[in-house]
């Protein structure tokens, strides 16, 4: 007898957007009850079973619909609690594959689909990061035409994409569709099956995205400004002394150096990475950074891709830098996709270094930061709670061991972590056009057409153009 994988999918987005509609639509019945009128019917988390065939099963959620205010069926806070509970509830299991945030196919982007999108990643970025995103534009009945429906629909992607990603709404994957019957102005012939296939593909391929590879061993990237203990922090994982501890401040943002090690079970590849420093450090060199960013991110691809990222920061305030580095890798590099955790250093004179999360952890999130996991400890071995550090630092790992390797086609990162680095820095200082190019050529060896994409990629984003 064939063992059954159970894969899970949430369907949320705005009331009345067709999320019911679109779970209807991928089961090819009439199971989930869609709303008529501005105010949702979905009062709670509902689950619809898709079984794909011997051995695949999706579980579709349907979920109350965001944005209803308080004349709606469910509240704000009942609707983002519910949604809340169900990614915290899953997570206990077998977790969450797939995030469909569903969008109504309207003439533009407006201020509601933002507010909306930014309240689900937030509960899914505090809650299960590691959730893959996908966007599925509803109510395109009108824009559709024959003889090929589904590129007449896609059109609104088309025209729409620029001011999503000026939005920061960011997707892996989408589909445009309708999820209206063949008879339903205008009439069209297998456009609800096209429809159907469509969806259903988006999440399977989706699902099995090659980019995305089960992971027996860890890879992390560990990232934090000069002097926050990040060497220390490795000789204490590693159980013996691998890193030189000593001031990386002649390093330049983006420079790297791997260590390879065991933890219990779990073989871990590190990158000790150099992320940005204070505005009076950064100016050492956006030439170098250039070439560090490029260099990490082939030996990335390379070895297979980011499991985790691990953000070493010292127990005191919150800096503009911190935030800053917050930004570069966990949105930038890893965008939103890659697991982020805290390790808090130099907590030695803590009665109980746990305290110092409980007593700071809104501080943190009010300053953008929200991670997935967090390790309270010391890095001084001849301190009492240096055996304790160990243990929470390696619980913390343990979490993620089976995370998935997040990577990108090359040229598409290097583009997309230049930008990050232009856009967080000094731009005056930040090489533009043909400097540029010749930086990514000569010294980071890029074949001259790669390079011009990249730059002309960078200089558009910087000047606001989409």
């Amino acid at each position: 007898m064939s063992t059954r994988s159970i894969h899970n999918v949430i369907v949320a987005g705005e009331t009345g957007v067709g999320k019911s509609s679109l779970i209807n639509l991928v089961l090819g019945s009439e199971r989930a009850v869609a709303a008529n009128d501005v105010c949702g019917v979905t009062l709670g988390t509902t689950c619809f079973a898709w079984e794909v065939d011997d051995t695949h099963t999706f579980r579709l959620w349907d979920t109350p619909g965001l944005g209803e205010g308080t004349f709606g069926s469910v509240s704000p806070k009942r609707a983002q609690d519910a949604l809340r509970s169900l990614f915290t509830n899953l997570n206990k299991g077998t977790g969450v594959q797939v995030l469909i945030i569903c969008m109504r196919g309207i003439s533009k982007v407006i201020k509601s689909m933002k507010q909306t999108y930014d309240t689900i990643l937030a509960i899914r970025n505090k809650v299960s990061p590691a959730t893959r995103v996908v966007a599925v534009i509803t109510e395109l009945e009108k824009q559709s035409t024959v003889p090929d429906v589904l590129s007449s629909m896609e059109k609104w992607w088309q025209s729409n994409a620029g001011e999503l990603s000026k939005q920061d709404m960011e997707f892996s994957a989408h589909a445009c569709i309708t999820t209206v019957g063949d008879d339903c102005h205008p009439s069209m012939v297998g456009r609800r099956s096209q429809c159907r296939q469509l969806v259903r593909d988006l999440i399977c391929n989706y699902y099995a995205l090659p980019r995305h590879v089960p992971s027996k061993d860890l890879q992390i990237m560990l990232f934090g400004e000069t002097g926050v203990g990040k060497s220390s922090l490795i000789n204490l994982l590693a159980g013996e002394a691998l890193a030189d501890v000593s001031p990386d401040s002649g390093a330049c943002t983006m420079h790297s150096k791997e260590y390879q090690f065991q933890v219990g079970p779990t073989s871990i590849r590190l990158w000790d990475t150099v992320g940005l420093e204070e505005p009076e450090k950064a100016a050492n060199g956006y030439v170098g950074a250039i070439e560090k960013a490029i260099d990490l991110i082939q030996r990335l691809n390379e070895t297979g891709g980011i499991s985790l990222f691990l953000f070493c920061i010292r127990g005191n305030r919150v800096t503009a830098t911190t935030q800053s580095n917050y930004r570069l890798f966990y949105e930038v590099l890893g965008k939103k996709q890659v697991p982020i955790a805290l390790a808090i250093t130099h907590l030695e004179r803590e009665t109980e270094m746990e305290e110092w999360w409980n007593r700071n952890v809104k501080k943190l999130e009010k300053s953008g930061i929200v991670v997935a996991g967090h390790a309270c400890l010391t890095t001084l071995e001849d301190n009492q709670k240096y055996a304790r550090s160990k243990e929470v630092i390696e619980e913390l790992l343990s979490q993620y061991d089976g995370q998935m390797k997040f990577t990108m086609p090359s040229e598409a990162w290097i583009g997309r972590v230049l930008k990050g680095l232009g856009s967080l820095a000094a731009d005056k200082l930040f090489p533009k056009g043909k400097d540029l190019i010749n930086i990514l050529t000569k010294r980071c060896h890029l074949d001259a057409q790669v390079a011009q994409r990249v730059a002309a990629r960078i200089e558009s984003s910087m000047n606001g153009d989409v």
